[in-house]
């Protein structure tokens, strides 16, 4: 049989190995702190990625809606809820006109509901692509013509490929293009444009229950620009004055929604990191406390080693040898099943935390894999740098005799 050099790899590799439960349970420790460290990274990095995708896809001041519709209207921006409401379009020429209003687009929102007319839920959105400054700017390059009737472009999330067709109360609509992935709730959203969307609502015969009259088109939003120099606050306070009980309506300043929604982040952040740092602290001393007993209870063994020739310093390279391998091994077991929980459950768990989820670029990710890869394995050699010093002071005669203290 061939003999093998003891290494410091292999002595510290069979330590590790004959202890197998010990071995397991600072595998577990270090392996939960990396898990949390990346999950959490990965979390607040893709809701910031979101936050950042609809600040600059979602290009208006104000968002004029009916009394009451706030909620739906977030809703259906940040997680596609699909949602109905009406104005009567009549107001946008007044608003248009107004002092201190650059752009006007309106839009249509039309929910599509589990039913045996539609091929799957989704919020139908009607736009004017000649007004529009909303959506228009971030599909252009995708369809190379304009949006004709019966055409629609679907969100990165529905089903269907370019050419195929999609049913909608009862009705096929051929799929023009599909978008890239946008981290809000226009990933789940079907667009169309007007004309084809005021069809569909003649047909459904709905405006009527809204409280509009029939013979006066409707929309459900007005996306508002301010021209520079005003103060879009004031602006907006002017319109409620003027039109708020003519029309019912409510007035949503885009600044004051996205900063509500930095603050739920920042909250979580506060908490994941919060959670991360008390596991770190947690795993250091655990692990601290694990390696001191070791060294205590392989005085003997040590003790032999420095009798056979081993150094201090050899010693001391077999412990941090050890603590390193079964950091690493704790390291990679948390990143590895971090991404099982993170990549093919994307999709729920943007559903489940209600914020704009668009996961960041692959080279971010990277970054904080290795952030938390470096994070997770120096936790090893900083919890047995006591237990080092302890064995660098080990009296070798009582150590082989079984009752030195370290």
């Amino acid at each position: 049989m061939k003999s093998r050099p003891l290494t410091t790899y292999r002595i510290a590799f069979e330590n590790i190995r004959r202890k197998p439960f010990r071995t397991f349970g600072q595998i577990f420790i270090v392996a939960m702190f990396a898990f949390v460290l990346f999950s959490g990274s990965v979390l607040s990095g893709s809701i910031k990625s979101g936050m950042e995708s609809m600040s600059k896809r979602l290009g208006a001041d104000l968002m004029i809606i009916p009394y009451g519709y706030e909620k739906q209207l977030q809703s259906a921006l940040l997680r596609g809820e699909p949602s109905t409401f009406y104005l009567d379009q009549q107001l946008e020429e007044k608003i248009r006109s107004f002092p201190g209003v650059g752009n006007v687009s309106s839009q249509i929102f039309i929910a599509s509901l589990q039913a045996a007319c539609c091929s799957l839920p989704v919020q139908l959105i009607g736009f004017e692509p000649q007004s529009d400054f909303v959506i228009q700017p971030w599909i252009d390059g995708t369809v190379h013509h304009d949006l004709r009737d019966g055409e629609v472009i679907v969100g990165y999330k529905v089903a269907g490929k370019v050419g195929d067709e999609i049913t909608f109360f009862g009705k096929p609509y051929r799929i023009a293009a599909r978008l890239d992935s946008t981290g809000m709730g226009f990933d789940t959203s079907v667009f169309l444009n007007m004309a084809t969307a005021r069809k569909m609502i003649e047909k459904l015969e709905i405006a009527p229950l809204y409280g509009i009259k029939t013979d006066h088109p409707v929309v459900s939003t007005m996306m508002v620009n301010v021209k520079s120099g005003f103060e879009p606050r004031k602006v907006a306070n002017e319109i409620l004055f003027k039109y708020a009980m003519d029309y019912n309506l409510d007035m949503i300043m885009t600044k004051n929604m996205f900063s509500g929604i930095s603050s739920r982040l920042n909250a979580f952040s506060y908490v994941a990191f919060g959670v991360a740092g008390l596991l770190w602290i947690t795993a250091l001393g655990v692990l601290a406390l694990v390696f001191s007993m070791i060294v205590n209870e392989r005085k003997r063994e040590f003790g032999l080693l420095r009798i056979l020739g081993a150094s201090r310093k050899k010693l001391n390279r077999i412990l941090l040898t050890e603590s390193l391998m079964v950091s690493t091994g704790g390291a990679l077991c948390g990143l590895f099943l971090a991404c099982l929980v993170l990549f093919p459950f994307s999709t729920l768990i943007s559903m489940a935390v209600k914020l704009p989820f668009l996961l960041p670029a692959y080279g971010k990710m990277a970054g904080m894999a290795l952030f938390s890869l470096i994070l997770s394995v120096g936790i090893g050699p900083l919890s047995c740098f006591y237990s080092v010093c302890r064995l660098g002071r080990m009296d070798i005669s009582f150590a082989v005799r079984g009752n030195g203290s370290c």
